[in-house]
C-alpha cells in the first residue's frame, strides 16, 4: 500500500483517523474496507493491490485503537454509534456518498452498525468470516456467553477473551509478539480449537511464549509489517473493542435502534470461512438468512482470515460478484 496515499482527519468528536484513500476511476464505486483485531488497514493490502488497478476507489481506515488512528484507553470511546459517525465523517471529508462496505472480524460489527444507522450510504455489502451482527439489546455477560457457545458448539468460543481483558495483556503481547501473532494468524486452523476456545490456553500459550510457526500465507514483508504494528502500538487501546462489549457500552444505543432497520436492503456477499472455530460459518449463514434480502454465500476453505489465506480466490469471487451488479 502506497504510503503517500495515507491521509489523516480530525473527526467531529476530536479524534484523529488515519486512512488509505485512492479515488475511483469514472463509473467505479468506492470500496470501504473495515479491518478487525489485532489488525490495521494493512490487513487489506492484497485486496488493495487487486482492486485499485481495476479503477475501484479504495478507502481503508485504521480503525479506532489501531495503526495511525487515535488510541484512547476508555472503553466508552469505542461506542459503535460514535465510531460509525467517525467513519461517516471520513466519507464526507472525501466527498463520498455511497460505498460498497467490505469487512472482517470487529470491522464487521462496525459495518453492521453503519448498515442500520446509515443504510443509504451503501450500494452493497461484503462480509468476510463475520457477517451482519444485530444490535445487542440485552445485557452481555461473558460467563453466560461462554456457556451458550459451549451448549451450541461444544466449546467456549470466546474463552480467549479472558486473556485479552487482563490488565497486562498488552505488555505480554509486546514481549511475546511472535507467540501472539502465530496463534492469531495461525497456519493450522485447528490451533484455534486448542488455544482460543479452551479456557486458560491462550494465556498459557502467550505467557509461555509458545511459538507455533509462521503462517505460509504471510510472506516475510507481510509478517514483519504485522509484527511491527504490534510492537509499536500494542493492544492497550484496541482491546477496548472487547471491553466495550463486556462493559455493555453499546446497550443504550442499541436499544434505541428500531428493529425495522435491521433488515439489509442492499445486496450482500458473505464469505463463509469453513475452518473458523470462533466466528463460525454457521453463525454467519444464519444471520444473513435472517436479515439479508439479497445474499450470495461463498464458502472458503480457510480459517479466520480468508482475505489473507485465500486472497486470490476471495478477490476473484468478490470482483465477479461486483461486476454481476454492474459495478
Amino acid at each position: 500500500m502506497d504510503p503517500s496515499l495515507y491521509k489523516e482527519l480530525l473527526v467531529q468528536r476530536g479524534l484523529i483517523y488515519r486512512y488509505y484513500w485512492s479515488p475511483p476511476a469514472q463509473g467505479k464505486p468506492t470500496l470501504l474496507f473495515l479491518h478487525g483485531f489485532p489488525s490495521t488497514a494493512y490487513d487489506w493490502h492484497k485486496q488493495v493491490a487487486y482492486f485499485q488497478p481495476l479503477g475501484y476507489g479504495v478507502l481503508a481506515p485504521d480503525l479506532l485503537g489501531a495503526g495511525g488512528t487515535a488510541k484512547p484507553l476508555e472503553a466508552e470511546t469505542f461506542r459503535m454509534n460514535a465510531m460509525a459517525r467517525d467513519i461517516m465523517d471520513v466519507l464526507a471529508a472525501e466527498g463520498i456518498d455511497k460505498v460498497v462496505g467490505i469487512s472482517h472480524d470487529w470491522g464487521s460489527a462496525l459495518h453492521s452498525r453503519l448498515c442500520v444507522l446509515y443504510p443509504d450510504a451503501f450500494l452493497a455489502h461484503g462480509w468476510l468470516a463475520v457477517a451482519f451482527l444485530e444490535p445487542v439489546t440485552t445485557h452481555f455477560d461473558l460467563e453466560q456467553e461462554l456457556a451458550r457457545t459451549k451448549e451450541v458448539l461444544g466449546y467456549e468460543a470466546f474463552a480467549y477473551w479472558e486473556f485479552l481483558l487482563r490488565d497486562d495483556a498488552s505488555s505480554v503481547v509486546q514481549k511475546h509478539v511472535d507467540s501472539f501473532l502465530q496463534v492469531a494468524y495461525s497456519e493450522d486452523a485447528e490451533n484455534w480449537r486448542t488455544y482460543l476456545v479452551q479456557r486458560g490456553k491462550f494465556a498459557e500459550c502467550v505467557d509461555g511464549n509458545l511459538q507455533l510457526g509462521r503462517p505460509s500465507y504471510l510472506d516475510d514483508q507481510e509478517y514483519a509489517a504485522l509484527r511491527a504494528a504490534l510492537l509499536v502500538n500494542g493492544i492497550q487501546s484496541s482491546v477496548n473493542w472487547y471491553r466495550a462489549q463486556v462493559e455493555n457500552v453499546n446497550l443504550a444505543d442499541s436499544l434505541g435502534i428500531p428493529k425495522k432497520t435491521w433488515t439489509i436492503k442492499a445486496p450482500s456477499i458473505v464469505f463463509l470461512a469453513l475452518k473458523d472455530y470462533v466466528c463460525t460459518p454457521q453463525a454467519a449463514k444464519a444471520t444473513m438468512e435472517k436479515y439479508g434480502t439479497e445474499v450470495t454465500k461463498y464458502s472458503v476453505e480457510s480459517g479466520h482470515w480468508p482475505h489473507l489465506q485465500c486472497a486470490d480466490e476471495v478477490n476473484d469471487a468478490l470482483h465477479e460478484w461486483l461486476e454481476s451488479h454492474g459495478w
